[in-house]
């Protein structure tokens, strides 16, 4: 069975590649196998692999900061990494997916249901890409294909780089992709009649640190 995932070079893509090694897994990052730039729309425009079963569109970017301070090409990378890619990607394999009753997974964000101070436009992009997965799955259920969205909190990740904040590593305060990584892996194996639409995933404990 092969899966496409995006962003597998760290994070939860790399733990995700390593829950799944059961699977043939089609790795599309800037360095892998399939080296693309998800913000290059015409290299993802030529993505067409055969015989997929599953895709997990893993791969995210986020830009913080005051609404009117986040740059213009920012907003569009993060258009087009979070949303634009996916659904492209998506459409480029859902006929091959529809006929071997796969599923789409979408690793969104809490963020996408919550009010984001400071995180406008990636909270906008991960709700486009959560109301995609909501929507495609009425219009695909009758294919016998899955369409779920992963929606985290503070995952201990290297997305933080870029932040100002980070989750705090106290062990109750944050989730680890490998976390997410085994919950995907179990959403997979579910009975064929059972589709778990959507998942939010939050720590037990809410604390941040300052980057």
């Amino acid at each position: 069975m092969k899966i496409l995932i995006t962003g597998t070079s760290s994070g939860i893509g790399k733990a995700l590649k390593k829950e799944l090694q059961e699977f043939e897994i089609i790795e599309v990052c800037r360095r892998c196998e399939y080296s693309i730039d998800l913000n290059n729309i015409q290299e993802v425009k030529k993505l067409k692999i055969k015989e997929i079963k599953g895709i997990i569109h893993n791969a995210g970017v986020g830009y913080f900061g005051q609404f009117e301070d986040i740059k213009i090409e920012q907003i569009e990378e993060m258009i087009n990494v979070n949303f634009l890619a996916p659904m492209i990607i998506t459409k480029n394999h859902l006929k091959e997916i529809k006929k071997n009753r796969g599923f789409i997974i979408n690793i969104s964000s809490s963020s996408s249901i919550n009010p984001a101070k400071f995180g406008v436009v990636y909270a906008a992009t991960k709700a486009a890409l959560r109301h995609f997965g909501i929507s495609l799955f009425e219009e695909v259920r009758k294919s016998q294909v899955k369409v779920i969205n992963i929606l985290p909190d503070l995952t201990l990740s290297n997305f933080h780089n870029n932040t100002f904040f980070k989750p705090s590593p106290e062990e109750l305060s944050h989730i680890k992709p490998e976390d997410i990584a085994k919950i995907v892996k179990e959403i997979i194996y579910l009975p064929k009649n059972i589709v778990v639409q959507e998942m939010v995933i939050k720590p037990q404990l809410f604390k941040l640190e300052k980057n």
